[in-house]
């Protein structure tokens, strides 16, 4: 297991935001993992952390503490906390909830889609589009979770918005691991486009498989490209 100097630029905490420390510390730790800044089996040190983050250790231990149950992280006793070796297995299953929420999601967009949710969705994909072709990738990270939430919105399912809101952090992150990879910026635009023209045809067995198939190819593909780094 490597050790290496940490720094400030890993983290972004902005105090001004409204969230608490401890949701702050969390999403960007889970977002360091997520997007594999710290490795499986790296050693989190709760004073490096802190002084780093500019925070005390309490709001550290009460991050750990969540992303433990979240599979990311494992305290041993005596000895520390450390990224979990299952930490890939964590992010690839809640992945997996995502696709099979977010196909039903869709489903129930192309049902009910409105004449404005038609026009949000279209002025979106067109935005993409212009960021795409000026390679805008931290824009893209944004945009394409705001397309998501537009069809999140025309769904108009509280519950579904409620399971989704519930890993919305965790889905960001994984968004912008995703979107390092310069052929997933085009093909995962493709995959967005596709899902436009089905939801907006309002043909909903067709938008809940293009849905499930996008985030599952996506899923696979960066996890694999992970594991062919570390060769």
């Amino acid at each position: 297991m490597s050790e290496r100097k940490m720094n400030s630029e890993l983290f972004s905490i902005k105090t001004e935001q409204v969230k608490s420390l401890r949701e702050i510390v969390v999403e960007s730790l889970r977002e360091a993992i997520v997007t594999g800044r710290f490795k499986p089996g790296e050693h989190l040190k709760e004073r490096e952390l802190s002084e780093v983050m500019g925070v005390s250790t309490t709001p550290i231990k009460e991050a750990f503490r969540m992303l433990g149950y979240e599979g990311l992280v494992e305290t041993i006793p005596r000895k520390g906390t450390y990224v979990s070796e299952l930490a890939e297995t964590s992010i690839q299953e809640v992945q997996m909830l995502r696709a099979a929420v977010e196909g039903v999601c869709a489903k129930l967009a192309a049902i009910k889609l409105t004449e404005k949710n038609e026009v949000d969705l279209k002025n979106q994909i067109e935005y993409m589009e212009y960021l795409l072709s000026k390679n805008e990738v931290d824009r893209l990270v944004e945009e394409n979770t705001k397309f998501h939430s537009l069809i999140k919105e025309a769904a108009d399912s509280p519950m579904i918005s409620q399971i989704l809101d519930n890993i919305s952090s965790f889905d960001k992150a994984f968004r912008k691991r995703a979107l390092e990879e310069e052929s997933e910026l085009h093909e995962g635009f493709t995959e967005h486009k596709r899902i436009y023209n089905a939801v907006t045809s309002k043909d909903p067995k067709l938008s809940e498989k293009v849905m499930k198939q996008h985030i599952l190819r996506t899923v696979h593909d960066v996890l694999n490209a992970a594991k062919t780094k570390d060769q």
